[in-house]
């Protein structure tokens, strides 16, 4: 099978490249790019062929998607590379437009990563306005599509605590996008657990998510390709042993072998700033949107074990990914 990757100079859909390139299973990977993207790691895996494709220009849609049999969509602008980025323009009526794009060259399957909707306030989150209304869209598409909402990624959300170990070995950034307001935010609390002895959260730390790695939302990603079992589907993933952010400040107690003290953020502060920042920076405030949902609620998918059976992933676990951080890249 052809098959294009949307996003794949974002850590997830770059992996999803290594990972097809690396199975021998003979597919063809087509990764695609806007022209400012940084596409030096893609360049590296050897087979891959690189294709333009702009979600903000429908006029580059056409040539990325001639001769494709599935499409993965990873792309989002939750840290927007271009100021002129919109969830609006970008995650809703870009990847809408590309579907119809598919739709319309007769691809025979799209794979689309949203996100698990939060407990409370998913309708407040810009992000995850653009993504439910792709998924309605999907639904009603006539499309075999497959709907991936995967928990909050460990590679993104545990640097926030304080810590640059979760980023390790990784070749395409998660967190230091081209996106000053989340750069200079984690600039300033990168070296916490090492340097301060401080961990840091939002609300007391006790909502359970079921933190999931990249390595596994790309499995499951190739695990649907043609797959009947993912076909029309919405599946929920997530790691296997949800925890809380205090649960997770116990794991690297443990790596760096002394106790953390916690810098909790009131979450009613982060509401705040989730309403005031879009004034001059919508992305910003959709960060706020987005931690404030998750400090008020747990996030774990139903069936987690039984899902990753189905698909024949083996999940990787907070205390084994941070571990192999820790040890291999030490």
């Amino acid at each position: 099978m052809n098959i294009l990757i949307v996003g794949a100079t974002g850590q997830l859909g770059f992996t999803i490249c290594q990972k097809l390139i690396d199975s021998g299973t003979g597919h063809s990977v087509f990764a695609t790019h806007r022209k400012s993207s940084n596409t030096s790691a893609l360049k590296e895996l050897s087979g891959i062929q690189i294709r333009l494709l702009d979600l903000t220009d429908s006029k580059t849609f056409a040539s990325a998607i001639q001769g494709i049999d599935a499409v993965i969509i990873t792309a989002n602008t939750a840290t927007p590379s271009q100021k002129s980025d919109s969830f609006k323009d970008v995650d809703e009526k870009g990847v809408i437009g590309l579907i119809e794009t598919a739709k319309a060259s007769n691809v025979k399957q799209i794979i689309y990563v949203s996100a698990l909707p939060f407990e409370k306030g998913d309708d407040k989150v810009p992000l995850s306005q653009a993504k439910r209304a792709v998924e309605k869209h999907l639904e009603k598409s006539g499309l075999n599509y497959t709907v991936i909402q995967p928990t909050a990624f460990m590679e993104v959300y545990f640097p926030f605590f304080g810590s640059t170990v979760p980023l390790k070995g990784l070749k395409v950034s998660t967190v230091k996008r081209p996106f000053k307001f989340s750069n200079n935010f984690f600039a300033g609390i990168k070296n916490d657990i090492e340097q301060k002895n401080r961990f840091n959260v939002i609300g007391k730390g006790d909502k359970k998510n079921a933190y999931i790695s990249i390595e596994n939302v790309a499995d499951f990603c190739i695990a649907a390709i043609d797959n009947s079992k993912a076909s029309k589907k919405t599946i929920q993933i997530g790691g296997p042993e949800p925890m809380t952010p205090l649960e997770v400040k116990a794991i690297f107690e443990e790596l760096y072998g002394k106790q953390l003290k916690v810098k909790a953020t009131p979450p009613f502060v982060i509401k705040l700033m989730s309403k005031i920042l879009p004034i001059s920076n919508k992305a910003a405030g959709n960060i706020m949107a987005m931690n404030y949902a998750i400090s008020i609620s747990d996030s774990v998918p139903p069936n987690i074990q039984k899902t990753a059976s189905e698909f024949g992933v083996n999940l990787i676990n907070p205390k084994e990914f941070l571990s192999h951080k820790f040890h291999a890249h030490a």
